[in-house]
């Protein structure tokens, strides 16, 4: 199929080139997140609410994180979910009480051979690198996951009925994606809205990436 030069440029600019194809020597390209992933610089964490899941309305779940310091920039999409009507929020520089967390996991990388470790910390008085914090609805409380500029807010479900997904999702990185600011921390927080057991789920997607000029 022809390509027109202003489309082949439309096509390769977030793209980078991963090898030659050994039978016409054509460069074979595959889209820069992907490349982060061969590069082992691509991580995931997850959290699903656990016990005692969220039971009245105000209640909380999160993942909160710090990113690390300048050259590196964190490129990250994010999945939520509620089974019953809730509203989730991305809060940069909250004002979060530190150590106020059941779980401090690692990240995982999504090549799995790869030795890298990501750049982030949990929100904890001494950070260790590569860490993210889990709060469950007794660490929420605690931490107050307030303040801070809110970067979205949306509805998860409207009267106990679908969408329960959120719309931020990795489906749509393109437009979803948030560049973070360096050395700052973010909290994403799910607050349920009805007086019901509800499951919170929250995914974060990122690649890390060095910017020389910076």
């Amino acid at each position: 199929m022809a390509i027109s030069g202003l489309g082949l440029l439309q096509q390769l600019r977030n793209a980078v080139a991963r090898a030659v194809d050994a039978v016409t020597n054509a460069l074979i390209f595959i889209l820069l997140e992907h490349g982060k992933i061969h590069e082992g610089k691509a991580f995931y964490a997850h959290y699903e609410s656990e016990a005692p899941l969220p039971t009245n309305a105000g209640e909380e779940t999160a993942i909160g994180f710090k990113t690390p310091a300048l050259p590196t920039r964190i490129h990250m999409v994010i999945d939520v979910r509620a089974d019953d009507e809730s509203v989730w929020e991305l809060r940069e520089d909250p004002a979060i009480g530190l150590n106020n967390h059941t779980t401090v996991p690692e990240p995982l990388n999504r090549f799995r051979d790869s030795l890298n470790t990501s750049g982030m910390t949990g929100n904890v008085t001494i950070p260790v690198a590569n860490h993210v914090s889990f709060y469950n609805v007794i660490d929420a409380g605690v931490a107050s996951l307030a303040g801070g500029t809110i970067l979205e807010h949306e509805t998860l479900a409207i009267a106990g009925g679908p969408p329960f997904g959120g719309v931020g999702n990795s489906e749509a990185r393109g437009m979803r994606e948030w560049i973070l600011k360096a050395e700052t921390e973010y909290v994403i927080i799910i607050t349920s809205s009805t007086a019901n057991n509800t499951v919170h789920e929250i995914a974060l997607h990122w690649y890390e990436t060095v910017h020389k000029n910076e």
